[in-house]
């Protein structure tokens, strides 16, 4: 949906930027790293401003300000009461309006969709940070008005966003342009605005995501999800996360953890809380950034490899049938079972072993395959069917005869009435694809539709289809 690009450098061209006043005096500068971090903090500081206008409920159930003081000032007004606000483009100052709504009011609506599941609800959206989240700041297109990009070669463009100083404040000029040159691996489409990151040096298009470019091929595929191999498709075929790569960082994120108990431990501290407000040290911190960062790698590794794979699914089949997985449910911790004999004593609920099968799952990422399948379906006008996951590990795909034993391990499934034997995962697959209804050949467009057939729907047993809503 978006197309994001490496920074190479900055160039500051016309006037000097007005910064705003310091210690009674006007700053200006055409240092690329004090102008793009000015923008960030003026970008934030509006944001901030909208944000402090938000309400929450108090002890006594009334709205209060989520913040200590409401900023609720047009932009002009800002303009005029925050100097450092004065010369960044309008088109800067206006974007977090419409941002900061968006992402309240989401929020909201997630929240009571969490509630009416009875799940954690999770916390409403804070201010920004100037310590904790990174320097960034949007700028609106709007048809050419600013965030001009133009092409400089096969692999380079500028991005130029073009701003001027107020009246009082032009010693020699009053327009400036600030030029900031990006590299880039394909041709950059349509765009409503640019979002730049400064911290991460990469600069994001936003733009409508292209349908995909695909042909009608007739072929229908049944995929189980799972921890061993990510992806089990009914051909018999096998898409797998590097396993290697994600190992290697896992255990270089508990080395360094470990290093950091240690560094908590020498300081005496009883636990991270004690030891934060006692004042972690400076390598602790260095620790929790390397972590911070070996997570984030993780994370797009996982992205990557869940990208190209949902991708190859929808160009090359007209049909994908899942399981109607709840990924939330299957990744709870286990309930504590208290000991009856003994008040505030717990019995051994295997926790230990379900913390490990949690971690896989989420390494898995097996919610992220179901989202992109479902939006990148309906890009290529391609059906996407969720049907009911019971005993489809347990069931022969060949003749049908559903029991717990047939699974011999995690790997082989073994009739125990037909002798056939073959990987369980690709037997599940092939159940899932048998369960996808042969009434939704006709539809011509993208939905998780339920299997239907002339006589009454199961809801349990082998033939149990469960009922999704169409895709909006």
């Amino acid at each position: 949906m978006s197309q994001k690009v490496h920074i190479i450098r900055i160039k500051v061209r016309g006037a000097i930027p007005y910064l705003g006043v310091r210690d009674g005096e006007p700053v200006y500068s055409r240092d690329p790293d004090t102008v793009m971090a000015w923008l960030c903090d003026g970008w934030r500081t509006r944001y901030n401003q909208l944000r402090s206008t938000r309400c929450k409920y108090g002890p006594d159930r009334t709205l209060i300000p989520i913040g200590g003081t409401v900023s609720d000032l047009t932009v002009k007004q800002a303009r005029e009461q925050c100097s450092w606000l004065a010369a960044i483009p309008s088109l800067i100052l206006e974007s977090p309006t419409k941002l900061e709504a968006v992402e309240w009011y989401a929020s909201v609506k997630r929240r009571k969709t969490q509630r009416r599941q009875h799940r954690p609800v999770g916390r409403m959206p804070k201010f920004k940070s100037r310590k904790r989240d990174p320097l960034r700041f949007v700028c609106w297109h709007n048809n050419g008005r600013n965030a001009l990009y133009r092409k400089v070669n096969r692999t380079h463009g500028i991005v130029s966003i073009t701003g001027q100083n107020p009246r009082a404040y032009r010693p020699d000029g009053a327009r400036w342009t600030i030029e900031i040159h990006v590299r880039v691996s394909q041709p950059i489409r349509d765009y409503t605005s640019v979002n730049v990151n400064w911290t991460a040096r990469t600069l994001t298009f936003i733009n409508a995501p292209q349908p995909l470019a695909v042909q009608a091929t007739g072929s229908m595929v049944g995929v189980d999800r799972g921890c061993k191999h990510q992806l089990a498709l009914s051909d018999g075929t096998f898409i797998d996360l590097p396993k290697t790569k994600l190992d290697k960082i896992d255990r270089e994120i508990r080395r360094r953890q470990r290093a950091q108990a240690r560094k908590m431990k020498t300081a005496g501290c009883k636990n991270l809380r004690d030891y934060k407000q006692h004042g972690a040290s400076k390598r602790y911190e260095r620790e929790q950034s390397e972590i911070r960062r070996l997570h984030r790698k993780a994370r797009n590794i996982v992205m990557d490899h869940t990208h190209k794979a949902t991708t190859r699914l929808v160009r090359e089949h007209d049909v994908i049938v899942l399981e109607a997985l709840k990924v939330a449910n299957m990744t709870r911790k286990a309930k504590p079972k208290p000991d009856p004999k003994h008040k505030g004593v717990y019995l051994p609920n295997g926790q230990a072993t379900k913390r490990k099968l949690n971690h896989s799952m989420n390494h898995a990422n097996l919610g992220l395959v179901r989202e992109q399948l479902a939006y990148k379906s309906k890009l290529a006008g391609r059906i996407l069917i969720e049907v009911n996951p019971a005993y489809t590990s347990q069931t022969c795909s060949r003749c049908g005869y559903c029991a717990k034993n047939n699974r011999e391990s995690q790997a082989v499934f073994s009739c125990k009435q037909c002798a056939m034997r073959m990987n369980a995962d690709t037997n599940a697959a092939i159940n899932i694809l048998n369960r996808d209804g042969q009434h939704l050949t006709g539809m011509d467009d993208a939905r998780l539709a339920p299997s239907t057939s002339d006589t009454q729907t199961p809801t349990r047993g082998m033939g149990a289809v469960l009922a999704s809503e169409p895709q909006s």
